[in-house]
């Protein structure tokens, strides 16, 4: 189990302080493409981040795509600023067609 510190990150471009459970990568939420062409992650982080950003995880869940878009961009934007090896879904999700950002 890893601890639950939090580490913050800022992005100017979104106006978004996200605060994540230390410890943690963006490798942790396991991002894969479903059959059905959705997007699946590892829910139990999702909701501690949830939880960390005072977030009701039951109502994001009723509708995940504009929040769950949101971190998982932050996210991802840090990560490769701090060296993060490219994902190959986020990067099909950045491209033009998807337009993630």
């Amino acid at each position: 189990m890893h601890p639950e510190p939090i580490m913050q990150i800022e992005s100017a471009d979104t106006l978004l302080t996200l605060k994540l459970p230390e410890g943690y990568s963006f490798g942790d939420l396991k991002l894969r493409r479903c059959a059905d062409d959705a997007i699946d992650l590892d829910m139990n982080l999702m909701r501690l981040i949830c939880k960390l950003n005072g977030l009701d995880f039951e109502k994001v869940c009723q509708n995940p795509g504009p929040l769950v878009s949101t971190i998982l961009t932050t996210w991802y934007k840090n990560h490769l600023a701090e060296g993060g090896e490219p994902d190959a879904l986020m990067e099909e999700l950045r491209s033009p067609a998807h337009r993630l950002n």
